[in-house]
Order: structure tokens, then C-alpha cells, then sequence
């Protein structure tokens, strides 16, 4: 999965057109399930946060148990926010609504900067 994701532009992309046309599919929907499938796997098997993460919704159901066949343009996760913030703050505090909306800006400014520098592969 690596070395397809290494691949030049034009390679990866006679790759999903050929793979589309033996599925019977639209090349942008085999690229998409293909960038789906890399992120999992990445997070879920290389990542030092691996075990940080639920994955859930539609998608897990059909990457993951195959309940449901369906191709996904996003996936559902939840982090344990423990790898964000450290253990003394309590999210559930009780908070003004100025103190909350602050709170939350902080959490999401510290989540983008986790996500920028801890999780995308390079």
C-alpha cells in the first residue's frame, strides 16, 4: 500500500483507472477508497497513537466488518482527547459560556496542531 501511495501522479493514476475499469467503477471513487484504506491503515497499524483511536460510523462498518459495502470519502474517529490536553484538565468542568467557548477554541487549536505534527504520515 505504501509504494502505491509513493507513486508519481501518472503511475498511481493508470493504477486506479485500470483497477476501475477490471471493478467496473469510476477511477476517482477506487483513488478515494484508496486514500480511505492508506489513513487506516496508517493510523491503525504505524501510528505511535494507534490505540488512542475508535474508529466508527458507516465506514467502519464496511472496512472493518463488512456489514454494509459502501465506498466512504471520510472516515469517523474519535480520539482519546487525553492525547491532546493533559490529565489535570477537566473537559466536563463546569464553565461559563465566554470560559467554555474559549476552552473549545484552545482544544481545537491544540487538536490541529496534533494532527498536523503528530499524525500525517510523511
Amino acid at each position: 500500500m505504501k509504494e502505491v501511495a509513493k507513486l508519481q501522479t501518472k503511475d498511481g493514476t493508470e493504477l486506479f483507472q485500470a483497477t476501475a475499469i477490471s471493478m467496473g467503477m469510476q477511477p476517482n471513487v477506487i483513488e478515494k477508497d484508496f486514500w480511505v484504506c492508506f489513513m487506516l491503515d496508517h493510523l491503525f497499524h504505524d501510528c505511535k497513537y494507534k490505540d488512542a483511536f475508535v474508529f466508527k460510523g458507516g465506514t467502519s462498518l464496511s472496512k472493518s466488518y463488512h456489514v454494509i459495502e459502501r465506498f466512504s470519502e471520510d472516515i469517523d474517529l474519535i480520539l482519546d482527547w487525553r492525547k491532546i490536553i493533559n490529565d489535570e484538565v477537566n473537559p466536563w468542568e463546569e464553565r461559563s459560556k465566554t470560559k467554555q467557548d474559549l476552552f473549545n477554541k484552545q482544544i481545537n487549536s491544540k487538536a490541529a496542531k496534533f494532527y498536523k505534527e503528530e499524525l500525517i504520515p510523511s
